[in-house]
């Protein structure tokens, strides 16, 4: 009988079938395992899958939430002006400066105000400063609701939460004459005030009356350390009323005298 050329070659289709019967007997003789430790493990990519925040916010390692900054921020206004304000009748604005630009700032403000137009015992030992904020600082506006005029800035320690620098808006400007008129009271005012609600004591602390700043609304009042080798303190008084609006200590008061 005569066989053509296309049966003797059999169907392709067929032919493909058992080569893939073949390599499944394979597979089930030698196991599954062997077939895929053929890949190098390092080539598998991993990737860690972690819950999302409940409240959708943007957290980093060391430092405090935005939460947290928002109650501390509430907290220093209602301590330091004997307010009683409430989170909703608040807008808060936030903004985080980091270690590098802290440096770069305090670097400027060594370069533009040279110790001795300070004092020439004066030192600028920033990098023992960076030290104690390692995780930067927080710059958060307070804004209230019910009154657009109530504004408060607020900087924080972002690590800890300690308050560096608080202040309010001074809506009036006074004539540079009402001013004189009530220097010698804005003394006492300052010393009561550090003694009272500063973090330094006073008898730590050097009150240097060269470097105040007789602005036309605030006046800075400043003090150093007992040596008198570093900015401690800048206390800022209404000019008019003779009211604390605020104050600033260690690298913000160096910020705050290098921006006179």
């Amino acid at each position: 009988m005569r066989v053509s050329l296309r049966e003797r070659q059999g169907n392709p289709m067929k032919r493909l079938i058992l080569v893939a019967l073949c390599a499944a007997l394979m597979m089930l003789a030698t196991g599954c395992e062997g077939w895929f430790n053929s890949f190098p493990k390092d080539t598998v990519m991993k990737k860690k899958i972690t819950k999302e925040h409940q409240t959708n916010e943007v957290e980093y390692e060391g430092v405090l939430s935005q939460d947290s900054v928002k109650t501390l921020s509430l907290n220093a206004v209602n301590k330091y002006y004997n307010e009683n304000l409430k989170m909703d009748e608040l807008q808060f604005e936030l903004m985080s400066i980091d270690q590098n630009k802290l440096k770069e700032l305090l670097q400027e403000a060594h370069y533009v105000t040279p110790k001795q137009q300070l004092n020439p015992q004066l030192s600028f030992d920033y990098k023992t400063e960076l030290d104690h904020i390692p995780g930067g600082l927080y710059y958060v506006t307070l804004t209230s609701s019910t009154d657009l005029k109530s504004i408060y800035d607020i900087v924080l320690n972002a690590r800890d939460g300690d308050v560096m620098k608080i202040s309010k808006t001074v809506a009036a400007r006074v004539l540079p004459s009402a001013v004189g008129e009530k220097r010698e009271k804005v003394f006492d005012v300052a010393d009561r005030f550090v003694e009272e609600k500063g973090s330094y004591p006073l008898d730590e602390l050097t009150f240097e009356p060269t470097m105040i700043n007789w602005g036309s609304s605030v006046v800075e009042m400043y003090y150093t350390s007992k040596d008198r080798k570093s900015i401690k303190y800048c206390v800022m008084i209404n000019a008019s009323s003779n009211e604390i609006i605020g104050f600033s200590k260690d690298v913000m008061a160096l910020l705050s005298y290098s921006k006179r």
